[in-house]
């Protein structure tokens, strides 16, 4: 994703709605050693949601109805608002944090609408038998039996950049967890502490360098191509 299309993503409605939320969250929100835990259980449970749906979703060409995609239609959406219930449970902001969820649902299922009118004119009757068995975000517990089958690919998933989203998860976790530690229990800077910074910052770095690479690897195969 070049810049041009980082910028336009930033402006879409649902990011527009985390803006406010960050900033909030970052001001007035505190979290202790048990809405960690808690917190963290949801959010791990997200990202595992998230990643188990990458590896199954092949966008466009075929109707993907494998993995995930067999219990509900929209997985890696469900993924992404259990990522932000961990965040408001682990927090406590479970005021502020349900006025954003309603409005973040609110566009999720624009979104969804918009998605399936597409789905639909690409694959027809067998995308409307699909809507008719599968929930849109809460899951049922029976597999959808029809359609097409393939197996957890660990490429497509590698292809998604789910890995990002860990990186830049644990590195708010570990963010707000100092937040706690240093600003509100006034706790001294100790050796934990100190590999607690020292890691986000790793992790920080080593996603900044992936996307350089990319950068570099973009930019010789434009310069390889013929004027």
């Amino acid at each position: 994703m070049d810049i041009k299309q980082r910028i336009k993503r930033s402006f879409k409605l649902r990011f527009a709605l985390l803006y406010p939320f960050g900033v909030l969250v970052i001001i007035y929100a505190n979290s202790s050693d048990i809405s960690i835990k808690y917190g963290l259980g949801i959010i791990i449970l997200g990202l595992l949601l998230r990643s188990w749906a990458n590896g199954y979703a092949i966008k466009s060409e075929k109707l993907t109805t494998s993995g995930p995609y067999a219990f509900v239609r929209h997985p890696l959406y469900l993924g992404t608002m259990l990522l932000f219930c961990g965040f408001v449970v682990m927090l406590n902001i479970y005021y502020i944090g349900a006025v954003f969820f309603v409005g973040m649902l609110a566009v999720y299922l624009r979104t969804i609408r918009k998605e399936e009118q597409l789905l639909e004119s690409n694959f027809k009757q067998a995308f409307l038998d699909y809507k008719k068995s599968v929930p849109a975000i809460f899951p049922s517990f029976r597999p959808y039996p029809k359609g097409e089958k393939w197996p957890f690919s660990f490429k497509r998933l590698i292809k998604s950049q789910e890995y990002k989203l860990f990186i830049w998860m644990i590195v708010l976790v570990i963010a707000f967890h100092l937040k706690d530690e240093l600003l509100v229990e006034k706790e001294k800077i100790d050796a934990r502490i100190i590999w607690l910074i020292i890691i986000s910052f790793f992790l920080g770095m080593i996603d900044l360098f992936g996307e350089f690479i990319k950068w570099l690897v973009r930019r010789k195969n434009k310069a390889d191509k013929p004027a």
